[in-house]
């Protein structure tokens, strides 16, 4: 099945891809500030830099420098004290990881026209890139540096089972789930799971319910991780079902279903939409 070679294909330890396995991670400041639970430096950043449905890299870029202040924080924390903290908490950490980490790797690269495109060679994954110096936190993984693909399928889905990731974390493309524009925290993180997961169903540039043809037309998103939202409500059609807005969609369990094409180009404001 597709979802299930793709999925397969991103659990490939990061030596099977040449430069971009290599990668050095990126270079961060001593963290000057206790750990801060509230992300306040990446909620800044969200807030400000986040626009609509994209992001003003352009902008952002300025401030780099913040981006490493906020990964430095997270970094000093300590296994123990991490592997300590409630659920919720770590499940939001992660979260912010991955949507920081890829903000970080596309200012350092801006301009560029699609995430893909830095991946090193022919061969090379950008998601394989060992970038994110958070290894500690993980030490089961056996590596000092994490990839995008050690978070999103060796931390985030196998470790907490929650199909709503794939609206929270952001892959710097136009056919990704928008960014949130403020960081997940513990205490609102079921509402914000929800709210994104609703909305990304519900966008029609991304989904089209067509209940008067009876069909479905949904992001590759769902045929990838297909496992994922099975788990989690049974089918694909059921899980959309249960986050389609309106009263009567009890129709989209029985619809046509089918995947759109993938849009990989960057989900930058200066973009033509």
């Amino acid at each position: 099945m597709k979802h299930l070679a793709l999925a397969l294909l991103a659990l490939l330890p990061a030596a099977c891809s040449s430069p971009a396995g290599s990668a050095g991670a990126f270079e961060l400041p001593a963290a000057a500030e206790p750990y801060d639970a509230s992300h306040a430096r990446l909620d800044a950043l969200l807030d400000a830099y986040v626009v609509g449905d994209a992001v003003d890299y352009a902008a952002l870029q300025a401030e780099q420098g913040e981006l490493d202040l906020y990964l430095a924080n997270l970094a000093q924390l300590d296994h123990e004290t991490f592997a300590a903290l409630p659920r919720a908490e770590r499940y939001a950490f992660w979260i912010n990881v991955y949507n920081a980490s890829i903000l970080r790797l596309i200012v350092e690269h801006h301009p560029v026209d699609s995430i893909r495109d830095l991946g090193g060679s022919v061969f090379g994954r950008v998601w394989d890139q060992r970038l994110i110096p958070l290894g500690h936190l993980a030490p089961e993984l056996g590596e000092a540096n994490l990839s995008f693909t050690d978070v999103e399928h060796a931390i985030l889905r196998p470790r907490f089972e929650d199909a709503r990731v794939h609206a929270a974390i952001n892959c710097a493309s136009i056919s990704c789930p928008p960014l949130l524009d403020r960081a997940f925290v513990a205490e609102s993180l079921d509402a914000d799971l929800d709210q994104v997961m609703r909305a990304f169903i519900n966008d029609p540039t991304r989904n089209t319910l067509d209940d008067a043809a009876n069909e479905l037309e949904v992001s590759a998103i769902f045929d990838w991780f297909a496992e994922d939202f099975e788990q989690d409500a049974g089918s694909v059609r059921a899980y959309v079902e249960r986050y389609a807005n309106g009263e009567a969609t009890a129709w989209i369990l029985d619809a046509g279903l089918s995947y759109r094409d993938y849009d990989w180009g960057l989900n930058d404001v200066d973009e033509t939409r």
